[in-house]
């Protein structure tokens, strides 16, 4: 109350000067804020895959798939708050696109690094962004994935494995790729020539 009165006894011009001033202290707080959050923001992708950087990928088979009939296990259920409607119940055909089924052993430069093979995608081999949290255009996600466990490949859960490990992994990719990379966020590693893909249904009947 006191530096309310206080206030209101200045000079009208004194006034105003603290009011700018305080509108100065406002924007340059707010202008810090943001930039703090948005420096926050882009170190956090960064360091989500941050486990894979340098990873080395040994790749056994790739092979062409159909498109699959079914919702990839990763889609979120109807019941799930982060439900999006159109999107995690659409059906995987999208025109333009082909599937690979890509067998490969992935060891991260630190033998105890965790990561979740349920996490990662495909980009062209030739992606470089300038900003590493750049969202690539042609980026091809994951339908489904395994793990070789006890002499066989398993289902792969949404959950973090450590060290090597030997993964077979769906993709959907963008017709006429054909050389790609593994990644993680922004993290990307690997290289991966692809094989022509399976005919389309469009064009076995022209055939």
């Amino acid at each position: 109350m006191r530096a309310l009165n206080l206030f209101l006894n200045l000079p009208w011009w004194l006034n105003l000067a603290v009011l700018g001033a305080l509108a100065v202290l406002a924007f340059g707080l707010r202008f810090y804020v943001s930039r703090k959050f948005n420096q926050l923001v882009h170190d956090t992708i960064v360091e989500v895959g941050a486990s894979l950087r340098d990873a080395t990928v040994v790749v056994h088979s790739v092979e062409p798939r159909p498109a699959p009939a079914t919702r990839s296990p990763y889609d979120l259920d109807e019941d799930d708050e982060n439900f999006q409607e159109g999107l995690d119940d659409a059906p995987w055909d999208e025109p333009g696109t082909v599937f690979y089924s890509i067998d490969a052993t992935i060891t991260p430069a630190s033998p105890d690094a965790p990561w979740d093979p349920t996490a990662l995608m495909l980009v062209p081999a030739d992606f470089a962004p300038e900003d590493p949290t750049e969202v690539c255009a042609q980026l091809c996600p994951l339908h489904s994935g395994e793990i070789f466990t006890n002499g066989r490949f398993q289902p792969a859960a949404e959950r973090e494995i450590r060290g090597p490990q030997r993964v077979r992994l769906l993709f959907a990719v963008h017709e006429g790729m054909r050389e790609v990379k593994l990644g993680r966020f922004a993290t990307y590693f690997g290289r991966i020539e692809l094989p022509a893909p399976l005919p389309s249904a469009g064009a076995k009947q022209r055939a």
